[in-house]
Parts: structure tokens; C-alpha cells; sequence
């Protein structure tokens, strides 16, 4: 089976915020890491299934089984843990689990930085407290830690794209708070 009838099949009916096909935010971060420069099939292959664990019944084994481990081990670690009873909490678990394995998985880290660059630039499809705390979330816990990964970690040749998916990550960020506060004030 190819990952587009995967995702197709997975995701079939199911819709983003702003009405699009669910599908195309995959596409879209996977197109992210393209422009950018990446041309690995791991990690492409795992940008496209980066959110399958949390979104269907899809097992870890069966990924490892169809793509390979490695993919099945960064899908995995990309996927928020369901515990937490908090959107904040399993982002914040999340977050602590990729600053203890950033070096192992520096493919996670890249893939979670198109996966919030798009959902940035698609923000607009969230309600507005949504967007407040998505904007939030990336300026004070992404950014920062995104910041002290290129910092502090030896992450090989991926480093130059995480520079520029961190400069991209930023300038969205002013983009958007310039526009909420622009339009709504304080109020947001």
C-alpha cells in the first residue's frame, strides 16, 4: 500500500478547520520539508504519516511493518501522548519528550517544525481564543525550545533546516500577532 491510499483511506471524510480535505495538511508539511530542501524518503514518508497514530487505529507495528522502523520510531515520538487530559498538557509532554530525544530523531524535530508552520499559516481557520493559544503555545514553548535545540544539540547536517524553518516559525509568528492585535486590540 502506498502512503497516499493510507492517508486517503484514513483519513477519508474528514476535514481541517477550514473545510479543506484533512489530507492536505500532510501534504502540505511534507511540501514544507521539500521546499526547504529535504529530499530523505524517511523523512518525507514520516511528514506525510506524522499524525496517523493519533488519528486512527493504525498501530505503531504496522507502520514499522509497511515504512520501517526508523519512520515508526519518529511518527511515534511525534504523537502526543493521549494520557494528559489537557491540549496544553499533551503538547507539554510532548515538548519534554523531544528535548530529551532531540539528537536521536532530528528528523522529528524538522517535521514538527513544518507541521506548526503550516497550522500557522492556516490559522486563520481556527476561532479566535484558538488562534490566541496556538500563538501562544509557539512563542512561548516551540520557539524557545526549537532556539535551544539549534543551540545546544549537534544535530548533523539538519541544523541548516532547522535555521530556516526556525526563521520561518518566527517571521509567521510576528505576521500573525501583528495582524490579531492590529485587528482586535488587546482583545484577543
Amino acid at each position: 500500500m502506498q502512503i497516499s491510499d493510507l492517508l486517503e483511506h484514513v483519513h477519508r471524510g474528514q476535514k481541517r478547520k477550514g473545510g479543506e480535505p484533512y489530507t492536505s495538511h500532510l501534504y502540505a508539511v511534507c511540501d514544507i520539508l521539500k521546499n526547504e530542501g529535504i529530499k530523505e524518503k524517511t523523512v518525507l514518508d514520516t511528514a506525510l504519516l506524522h499524525d496517523i497514530l493519533e488519528d486512527s487505529s493504525i498501530s505503531k507495528e504496522y507502520l514499522a511493518l509497511k515504512f520501517g522502523d526508523r519512520v515508526a520510531d519518529i511518527v511515534e515520538f511525534l504523537t502526543k501522548n493521549i494520557a494528559w487530559n489537557t491540549a496544553y498538557c499533551r503538547t507539554k509532554s510532548n515538548l519534554d519528550e523531544m528535548e530529551m530525544i532531540w539528537g536521536e530523531y532530528p528528523e522529528a524535530v524538522i517535521i514538527k517544525m513544518a507541521d506548526r508552520l503550516h497550522n500557522l499559516r492556516t490559522i486563520s481557520g481556527f476561532s479566535l481564543p484558538k488562534q490566541h493559544d496556538y500563538l501562544t503555545e509557539t512563542t512561548e514553548c516551540l520557539l524557545p525550545l526549537f532556539t535551544k535545540i539549534l543551540k545546544k544539540i549537534q544535530v548533523g547536517y539538519f541544523k541548516k533546516y532547522m535555521r530556516g524553518l526556525l526563521t520561518k516559525l518566527k517571521h509567521e509568528s510576528r505576521s500573525i500577532t501583528k495582524h490579531l492585535t492590529t485587528t482586535y486590540g488587546d482583545q484577543h
